[in-house]
């Protein structure tokens, strides 16, 4: 079956989705693969709402079968559970857990769900009730093209630990420190024109100063949660009164959707570069921007500069770069020629895990992998080890710019 004939069975028959990139633990990849793969409270409201229950520990409902037309591959049986015991204190249990899972898809390389290689891989996962049993349809991105097709299909830009769905969405650990903090970081005059990226942030950044820092991986993430915050609230501000009032027509409907998915996506794509950009600038270091080099690719971020690079005389030794990608799954061999006279290249990225195989090739390559601190846990213990986090690689640029000016 073609991904765009799944897409057009979701909508035309009854089935309730959601859409998120699978983690390390989801996978297995990190050996926690009998915990099962996490989805939202809304997905199994909205899909299995049967199991929503506190009275009873741990309800579960079976789905007879979870196919994959994309992969040739049907899983029998999978189990969805609520592990509720945070409800249950006269069990005596030292884990309090109140969060729902799919467990039972065979083990390792017994599905796409299951294959470590998958990690970061973009899922859309549905579940529909017919005749009184539960079925579900699953297709595991293969590529770009799919993850852009599936991506255009629901208006979302689908991020590392976020979870989208038809309805809702869900950004996990957006605090309520955020969420107040939104509305005081909103500007009244943002009621009657949306604001730039740009404009968003530097309020952002005005709101957590680097002053107030522990590190600057924790920095990074309350930024970014903090920006996700406010453009919703801009967002819900501007997109909500429209969608009451009404369209006249479908296609004067289609337009406007289209281009509030399109503004989404412009958000997502610039906002990773506007927080790493700024930590810079917080850290006082010399770098350029989308600096060009040879056959005119563009890095994100070259140090020390854009002059120094094309200076044949600079030392390549003093050179470096780094690049952001929110997800690095098939995206991470474009780093290894952005750049040539820098031999060991950076790579920022907030995916939630990667494969052995995948990680020794990225070694092999002379790339190094750099993520939040609080993301090595998603990654296996063979690899976490050899990981470097934003703090270290802020430390290291600017030791090696010491030296030099």
């Amino acid at each position: 079956m073609l991904l765009t004939r799944f897409l057009e069975q979701l909508a035309e028959e009854n089935w309730f989705y959601a859409v998120k990139r699978l983690s390390g633990n989801d996978t297995g990849l990190t050996g926690g693969h009998q915990a099962g793969i996490y989805m939202p409270r809304w997905f199994f409201e909205g899909a299995l709402a049967s199991i929503c229950r506190t009275d009873i520990h741990n309800p579960r409902e079976t789905i007879s079968e979870i196919a994959f037309p994309g992969n040739d591959c049907v899983v029998h049986g999978v189990q969805a559970i609520y592990y509720n015991s945070k409800f249950h204190p006269e069990l005596g249990l030292k884990k309090k857990y109140d969060e729902f899972r799919l467990t039972g898809w065979g083990g390792r390389g017994s599905c796409p769900f299951q294959e470590p290689d998958n990690t970061g891989a973009l899922v859309l996962l549905a579940i529909n009730l017919a005749d009184g049993d539960y079925m579900g349809m699953a297709w595991v991105s293969s590529s770009e093209q799919e993850d852009e097709t599936i991506e255009s299909w629901i208006g979302y830009d689908v991020l590392p630990g976020e979870v989208y769905g038809p309805l809702k969405s869900e950004k996990r650990r957006v605090s309520k420190v955020s969420i107040c903090l939104a509305d005081r970081v909103f500007l009244p005059e943002w009621k009657s024109e949306f604001p730039t990226g740009n404009e968003i942030f530097q309020r952002v950044v005005a709101a957590l100063p680097s002053s107030d820092r522990t590190t600057f991986d924790q920095l990074l993430l309350k930024r970014r949660e903090l920006e996700f915050a406010v453009f919703a609230r801009i967002e819900e501000a501007h997109v909500l009164p429209q969608i009451q009032s009404g369209f006249l027509s479908v296609d004067e409907f289609i337009s406007y959707s289209l281009g509030v998915a399109n503004r989404r996506k412009s958000r997502t794509g610039k906002s990773l570069e506007l927080n790493l950009a700024q930590i810079f600038r917080d850290a006082e270091l010399t770098f350029a921007e989308q600096g060009v080099t040879e056959n005119r690719k563009k890095p994100d971020f070259l140090f020390p500069s854009q002059e120094a690079y094309n200076n044949d005389t600079f030392p390549s030794a003093k050179l470096h770069m780094m690049a952001a990608k929110t997800c690095c799954k098939d995206r991470w061999r474009q780093v290894l020629n952005e750049a040539d006279r820098i031999p060991r290249k950076h790579l920022f990225t907030l995916q939630e895990g990667i494969s052995v195989p995948q990680f020794a090739e990225m070694t092999a390559g002379n790339l190094q992998l750099v993520v939040p601190e609080s993301n090595k846990k998603k990654f296996p213990l063979e690899i976490s080890s050899e990981l470097s986090n934003l703090e270290s690689f802020v430390s290291f640029i600017s030791s090696t710019q010491n030296s030099l000016f």
